[in-house]
């Protein structure tokens, strides 16, 4: 029902999904347009016509029919920039993943490292490709003043390098990975990002996940049993990927006691939990940003991101994630139960988009492709307030939202 019991894992459920956002954050709230700042034309005269574009590929189990959906529109969003009017951009274009490990006392029986990628350029042929075209041992794509460091099309290129797999940590880390390839988390980035980021150059930065973002300190116990039990009986429940909706988001309850009241996603079954299996659709939910919370608060990644740009007008971003709505839990027993769970009832995170007929929330976007996805709150905040377009992890096709980050990077430059 979980990812954790798709891969077999016994220990732990790693998760399985994405969402629409709602409710409201002070983190969420995009800048609004002043009339200090000028018109357009005013704003972009003068502006080297250079955009450094970045990836972030959701790497976790079960992606791969989902990154072939973003492979299949690559070669409509590379003619997008081959005919802006003023011609092909001087370009550098990365991928990353969304692995940084989850440090804890069960890595290993999580299907986790410790460290995952650290945010380090991902540019190695995958699925069929023997060789991405690049040249050797470079670490992304460049194309500048018409000398490429790549032989073939760039979309050939983009083909070999995108389609990540599904190897990587179930705990994504979408948000931090991407801070990390760009040091916009204080620290330097890798040395092997090193000549990307250039100061008088758009950024763009495009999203692919099924799940919501989970980064958490490298100092974090999240996803350690803590010396307790794999049950109820841990103060942190169980380490599924329950835990980053307990710990990272705040909801609404609107049959419950108080539902006006924010709170967060409950470790038993609720009073007014209905039906069988008991399950409960909250509303509103957003980034918990302090109050019991283990994740990284989500403003340090929109305020990093805004700081690599002295002209906030000078990001792009966009995503294809799970729909944040609906956001509906249920409470079952573990596929695998461990010793001393007999009769327990584990809360699971219903998916907001997928199959008919499977793990879905009351009023799910359907899709026939295989594809399916949990609430993506905190990244669907993410992109909202640095002003992004968001399309589901579940549509047929990814031309709309790839195209409309495709333009929005025209617009910019």
């Amino acid at each position: 029902m979980r990812r954790a019991t798709c891969i077999g894992l016994l220990l732990v459920g790693v998760g399985c999904g994405s969402g629409r956002l709602t409710g409201p954050s002070d983190a969420a709230t995009p800048d609004a347009p002043s009339s200090a700042d000028g018109p357009p034309a005013a704003a972009d005269a003068g502006r080297p016509r250079r955009v450094d574009i970045l990836f972030m590929i959701d790497n976790s189990s079960e992606m791969s029919s989902m990154q072939q959906k973003l492979v299949a529109q690559l070669p409509v969003f590379v003619s997008t920039l081959e005919n802006l009017p003023g011609g092909f951009p001087d370009l550098h274009l990365a991928v990353v993943s969304s692995d940084m490990g989850a440090p804890g006392d069960q890595s290993a029986s999580i299907g986790c490292t410790t460290a995952g990628d650290q945010g380090v350029f991902q540019a190695d042929p995958r699925g069929t490709c023997t060789s991405s075209g690049l040249q050797a041992g470079a670490t992304f794509i460049s194309n500048v003043g018409g000398v490429a460091n790549y032989t073939g099309s760039l979309t050939d290129v983009l083909s070999c390098i995108v389609p990540l797999g599904n190897s990587g940590c179930g705990f994504e880390h979408q948000l931090a990975s991407v801070a990390r390839a760009l040091g916009a988390d204080g620290a330097p980035p890798p040395p092997q990002n090193a000549g990307f980021l250039r100061p008088d150059a758009e950024l763009a930065i495009f999203l692919l996940t099924n799940e919501d973002d989970c980064s958490a300190p490298a100092t974090t116990t999240l996803y350690s049993l803590n010396g307790g039990p794999q049950s109820l009986k841990n103060p942190l429940g169980p380490i599924t990927n329950y835990r980053c909706n307990q710990f990272g988001h705040l909801c609404q309850d609107p049959t419950g006691p108080a539902p006006a009241e924010w709170l967060s996603p409950p470790l038993a079954v609720p009073s007014d939990a209905a039906g069988n299996p008991p399950t409960v659709t909250y509303a509103a939910c957003m980034s918990n940003e302090g109050r019991n919370t283990m994740l990284t608060p989500l403003a340090r990644f929109i305020d990093g991101i805004k700081a690599l740009k002295a002209d906030p007008s000078r990001v792009v971003v966009g995503g294809i994630i799970g729909p944040t709505s609906p956001y509906a839990v249920t409470w079952v027993p573990p596929a695998s139960p461990p010793p001393g769970t007999s009769g327990e009832l584990w809360p699971f995170t219903m998916h907001s988009c997928g199959a008919a007929g499977g793990y879905l929330g009351p009023g799910a976007q359907l899709t026939a492709d295989g594809s399916f996805g949990d609430p993506s709150v905190r990244v669907g905040q993410w992109i909202q307030a640095l002003g992004g377009t968001i399309g589901s992890v579940c549509d047929a096709s990814y031309a709309a939202p790839l195209g409309q980050f495709a333009s929005a990077i025209a617009a910019g430059l």
